[in-house]
């Protein structure tokens, strides 16, 4: 007993983690398609709500494919099913149905990734993509370009983690408009807790001239700082867990798993009841809003 004791001491001990580096894991495994491996990866993801419904959703990683193992109550009983996620293919000049299709490379400790995506049967206007990926120790950007019929958009995003803060900023240009700011974010640790972050943007969908309606139905306009939700990290002996609240109501869970061989069961129900999560959306270049899930089934 007390060896077992011990060595759940040094498993813990050696997986240490704060919000920022488990939010930073996550946004790279996200924002990488599953590529990065570098820490911790997504294993599931759990949503509820005050009105009892939840959605439950674990990634099942195999050679060549990922499979999504999916629950959830929201036709008034229980509902189970596993489908394709994305098949993987290495070799970027053969993409296929629902594939990513993708040469790696490996240069000190940066990884860089070409690849094509398209989108499983399934998804609400599915698309094919191209992407340019780089990983690195602290950080990812991503160049994306998708075309479709009279309508061609590129994205750019910059993850990068410093000190106690982690940056998110996501750039768009539409039609080859120039580049604008879609989303900007920042994770501060809090000052008495390193497993806290809290979550803070900048406004850019104001474009009246006396500003905008914000929370607490607040004037707001563009440029104005925020804060948003709060983030918490609760450590595991296979890995961790993140937890997303809204004024202090719990909203969701993502559980993440060391890439040493630990393995995590899906998430639980939680007994209590919680408040159903909105959708999260953003504004282009063209005032047009717009709705993204990432990765294309796991909401935000």
């Amino acid at each position: 007993m007390r060896y077992l004791i011990f060595s759940l001491m040094l498993a813990a001990a050696a997986h240490a983690i704060t919000c920022t580096e488990g939010l930073m894991l996550y946004d790279k495994t996200i924002y990488s398609f599953f590529f990065n491996e570098d820490g911790a990866i997504l294993d599931s993801t759990y949503i509820s709500s005050l009105d009892g419904i939840f959605q439950s959703e674990k990634f099942v990683r195999e050679e060549d494919r990922i499979l999504v193992a999916y629950s959830s109550n929201e036709e008034g009983s229980l509902q189970s099913d596993t489908n394709l996620y994305f098949y993987l293919i290495n070799d970027i000049n053969s993409p296929a149905d629902s594939s990513i299709a993708f040469s790696k490379s490996v240069i000190g400790d940066t990884t860089f990734i070409d690849a094509i995506t398209d989108e499983p049967d399934g998804v609400d206007d599915p698309h094919i993509s191209r992407q340019k990926i780089k990983l690195f120790k602290n950080g990812l950007i991503k160049d994306s370009f998708e075309e479709e019929p009279g309508d061609t958009t590129e994205d750019y995003l910059e993850l990068t983690l410093k000190n106690d803060t982690l940056f998110r900023l996501s750039l768009q240009s539409v039609d080859g408009a120039p580049m604008d700011t879609v989303n900007y974010h920042f994770y501060v640790a809090d000052k008495d807790d390193d497993h806290l972050c809290h979550d803070f943007y900048r406004v850019n969908f104001c474009f009246g001239e006396d500003g905008c309606l914000g929370p607490n139905n607040t004037v707001v306009h563009n440029g104005d700082i925020l804060q948003s939700y709060e983030h918490t990290i609760k450590e595991t002996a296979s890995g961790f867990v993140i937890e997303v609240f809204d004024s202090g109501i719990w909203m969701y869970q993502f559980f993440m798993r060391y890439t040493d061989g630990h393995t995590t069961s899906i998430a639980k129900r939680p007994a209590a009841r919680m408040k159903q999560p909105s959708r999260d959306y953003y504004f282009d270049t063209k005032g047009r809003k717009q709705f993204k899930a990432i990765p294309y089934r796991v909401q935000f």
